[in-house]
């Protein structure tokens, strides 16, 4: 399977080269930031979950915990993927070739990719001293200098995880329109990026579990259902407070925002289908899952986590696209496909080798 996995992805870093020396270069490369930052953002966000559950001193399932570290694979190829997208500058951004007065002091080149880059990079040592002291073997009761040492590396990672993934929405992604702004636009994108991780570490958790690589009880996998719940309505009500008060205001510059994307079709048709698969089952379903005994099959669950999943994939399409141009139709075709079959293939191959170098020991007692 290695092999087939490297097959996808040079088809898709061929289909992306092939596609960015086009004239359809905006429509490739929209394609890639979308990739870019929905899979960088899960890599990232696995050490942060593990910081959580450091910090809480969560000891329901080890084995979760080491599991959301297997993400940070994929961090190593993700930055050399963010130095790609620096040669988009021009086709993406439009302050890189026409400065926006206002907002030049923050949207100009240097700046712009110096935090990127900064940022990135100072999350990526940082949670890659914590994912390595959290694969050492679990520390005894009377080690509390180890202790507080994972709770140090813990928290930088969460402070820098916050950061990090606010200024990826503020600047990757909503400086594609330069004149519409959000304030709660960088935490909503924080939000709905640890919903997305958190749908791939339960399909990762109950995968691991019925191939007999981790020992995670039907309680665990319960509590990580919970989890799901809980974050689902998180992303919901971040959604919900960026709207009202958009709506509210009722300026032209904020409001076109949500015109162009949920009342001109076809990214109205795919609003809906996110509020409904992404939110709207998986609310209904997890609803129902807290109550009574944690079931033993995880089928459906696993479903409903496959919905959350690509909804929040297909939320980033929509922010993305509509920004650029108004007759940017959805990303359909032979390009995208593969584009984005090589990020996920890249995802995958990162794991493994995240898997095969540092070795976690999956199977872990409770």
């Amino acid at each position: 399977m290695t092999i087939v996995w490297s097959l996808v992805a040079a088809l898709g870093a061929v289909a992306f080269v092939t596609g960015a020396t086009s004239t359809n270069a905006p429509r490739v490369w929209s394609v890639y930031l979308v990739n870019l930052v929905f899979w960088s953002g899960l890599a990232v966000t696995g050490p942060a979950i593990a910081a959580m559950m450091q910090l809480t001193e969560a000891r329901w399932s080890p084995s979760v915990r080491r599991i959301a570290l297997t993400t940070w694979g994929f961090v190593p190829f993700a930055a050399v993927l963010f130095a790609v997208l620096y040669a988009g500058e021009a086709v993406l951004y439009p302050w890189a070739t026409t400065p926006v007065p206002a907002k030049a002091g923050w949207l100009n080149t240097p700046f712009f990719w110096l935090r990127t880059f900064a940022g990135f990079l100072a999350l990526a040592f940082v949670s890659e001293r914590f994912v390595r002291a959290l694969l050492k073997d679990s520390v005894p009761a009377d080690q509390e200098r180890e202790r507080a040492r994972r709770n140090r590396l813990a928290v930088g990672v969460l402070v820098l995880w916050v950061v990090v993934v606010s200024l990826w929405g503020f600047d990757l992604v909503m400086s594609l329109d330069p004149k519409w702004y959000s304030g709660l636009f960088g935490g909503y994108f924080v939000v709905s990026t640890f919903y997305t991780t958190l749908c791939l570490l339960s399909i990762l958790s109950v995968r691991a579990n019925a191939r007999g690589q981790a020992s995670i009880p039907p309680a665990a996998i319960q509590d990580v259902a919970k989890l799901q719940f809980a974050i689902s309505i998180m992303w919901m009500y971040f959604f919900w407070s960026q709207y009202l008060v958009i709506w509210y205001g009722n300026v032209p510059v904020e409001t076109k925002f949500f015109l162009r994307r949920f009342f001109v079709d076809p990214w109205r048709t795919l609003a809906f289908v996110i509020f409904v698969f992404g939110a709207l089952i998986p609310f209904c379903y997890l609803l129902k899952r807290l109550t009574g005994r944690p079931p033993t099959r995880h089928k459906v669950f696993v479903v409903i986590l496959f919905f959350g999943w690509i909804c929040i994939f297909l939320e980033r399409i929509m922010l993305v696209f509509p920004a650029l141009s108004k007759d940017t139709a959805f990303p359909m075709g032979v390009g995208p496909v593969l584009i984005t079959a090589g990020f996920f293939a890249l995802f995958v191959l990162s794991r493994g080798w995240f898997i095969s170098t540092y070795r976690p020991a999956l199977n872990q007692p409770k």
